[in-house]
């Protein structure tokens, strides 16, 4: 006797890496001729854009770039200064498992950056950058549901489990632009001293195959003004963007992450007071659609006329997913080593971020830049720690875990400033599960014509809430015929019958 089965395909988009690495990069420049000996570096400051991702077999590359801002006190004092240089980075990973057809997510930051002067005319630059990937390869399930025909003398028990997959990962290129006023005051701007620029995801919705998301973009400025005046402009722009989506079902949740590809800022002439930056922010939405479903499959198997012997797979499975955002703010206090001055720039950067069970951990690093009452200019940092602790259900893990700087506050008192970032923690809590599916079946005759002979009936004792289907399958009859000899009765002595 041949047993085939009806096999259910489930179309997915499986995991097949994903991973944290980092790599430093460091360059040196000269200061040009037409610019001031170097006396002291007050402060560096940047914006990492990427450029392209390719994934090949076995390894995940990103090129980016990172534009750095240095600024520096002159020898002999004078205005201040800002020398601008590009660090190209690539960034290579093994990815085991990884192909040039496989979708790939993946989210660059700067978590540290930092300059020197070599000598009064040589600058040195170290940018410490970070990234998260993870890669998606297009795979099928193929699981047994049921029998393709039978007799009746094959018994299958069916199951079911809820399984979430990954339905798409799809990208997409959008702009933002807006204008911007000048401080009060500048009377224009005479030269730029360092930019930075920086996008959050805020909310998302998924409806009928579009994904729509929104969030703000947050820009910095420092410039000299008409009258030599360092002034900085600290800016907010809200956006709304609509993704369309290769998946149509109703239960679909979706993850949006931002990668800036560029930024650039206008700002108008010296003497245009009334002048406006106008600002074009260029950035890459990359999105991962969770469906969640039913998966169906054989639990397990039995015949009366033969012997077969199930053989079982073990099937991973993702049961459940949400996502989880919570918010955190830390506080503390920076030293103003140059003395009381009026706080020009302040930002805030994440270092690395740790998941251990239910805690998720990392720092924040705050840089405040002042303008002394003395009249020079100096830089101070302050760095927090911060612990997102969430209540997971047992068997739930967090992937894909982010932070963000939402929003940084800084109050300055005599020789100090008071301190405050709200961080966000964005991640999706996931639940395992196995399954122990019949993906095929041997029949052995001979060991079912070794079987002692079974009675045409047999009178048995069945505890409360015990398995009828392993009950029937024990003594060669079906629950049909269980429930047929036995009306409602359910425990206590049964009446066995054999099967027919």
């Amino acid at each position: 006797m041949d047993t085939a089965f009806k096999k259910d395909i489930y179309e997915h988009l499986a995991p097949v890496w994903s991973g944290s690495f980092s790599r430093d990069f460091t360059a040196e420049t000269i200061v040009p001729d037409a610019m001031p000996d170097v006396a002291s570096v007050v402060d560096a400051d940047g914006i990492i854009t990427l450029r392209s991702k390719e994934t090949e077999a076995g390894a995940v590359t990103l090129a980016a770039s990172v534009s750095v801002w240095v600024m520096y006190v002159p020898e002999g004092g004078g205005a201040l200064q800002s020398l601008n240089m590009t660090l190209p980075a690539e960034l290579r990973a093994d990815a085991p498992g990884a192909d040039t057809d496989c979708r790939t997510v993946a989210r660059l930051r700067i978590r540290s950056l930092d300059a020197r002067a070599l000598n009064s005319r040589k600058l040195s630059v170290r940018a410490d950058v970070d990234c998260e990937a993870s890669v998606y390869q297009r795979k099928s399930l193929v699981l047994p549901s049921a029998l393709e025909e039978g007799d009746g003398t094959v018994h299958i028990l069916p199951g079911a489990a809820s399984m979430v997959t990954v339905a798409d990962v799809r990208e997409k290129t959008f702009v933002i632009t807006d204008e911007y006023p000048l401080p009060p005051g500048c009377g224009g701007v005479e030269r730029l001293l360092s930019q930075r620029a920086e996008a959050t995801v805020e909310d998302i919705k998924y409806a009928s195959g579009k994904v729509v998301f929104r969030g703000r973009i947050r820009a910095g400025l420092i410039f000299v003004g008409a009258e030599g005046k360092v002034f900085a402009g600290r800016y907010e722009t809200e956006y709304s963007q609509i993704m369309e989506v290769d998946v149509q079902d109703p239960d679909v949740t979706a993850e949006v992450s931002l990668q800036l590809t560029g930024a650039y800022f206008d700002l108008p002439e010296r003497q245009d007071g009334d002048g406006r930056v106008t600002a074009e922010v260029h950035l890459v939405a990359q999105t991962v659609c969770r469906r969640l479903g039913q998966v169906g499959y054989i639990a397990d198997i039995y015949s009366n006329r033969t012997v077969l012997e199930g053989e079982r797979e073990a099937i991973a499975l993702v049961s459940a997913a949400r996502p989880v955002s919570m918010r955190q703010t830390v506080t503390g206090t920076a030293e103003l080593m140059g003395g009381a001055g009026e706080i020009l720039a302040l930002s805030a950067t994440v270092g690395g971020v740790t998941v251990e069970a239910e805690t998720v951990k990392t720092a924040v690093n705050i840089r405040l830049i002042t303008a002394q009452d003395s009249g020079g200019y100096s830089a101070a940092r302050c760095r927090l720690t911060a612990e997102f602790t969430t209540d997971l259900p047992e068997g739930t893990e967090l992937i894909n875990v982010s932070v963000a700087a939402a929003e940084v506050y800084a109050a300055g008192a005599g020789s100090e400033a008071d301190v405050r970032a709200t961080l966000q923690m964005d991640a999706t809590a996931v639940t395992r599960s196995t399954l122990a599916a019949v993906t095929a079946v041997h029949e052995d005759p001979e060991a079912f014509a070794a079987l002692p002979p079974a009675p045409s009936a047999t009178l048995v004792r069945v505890e409360p809430g015990a398995d009828m289907w392993a009950v029937a399958k024990r003594y060669r009859s079906t629950v049909e015929a269980i429930a047929a000899a036995n009306g409602e009765k359910r425990s206590g002595l049964l009446l066995i019958p054999k099967a027919k």
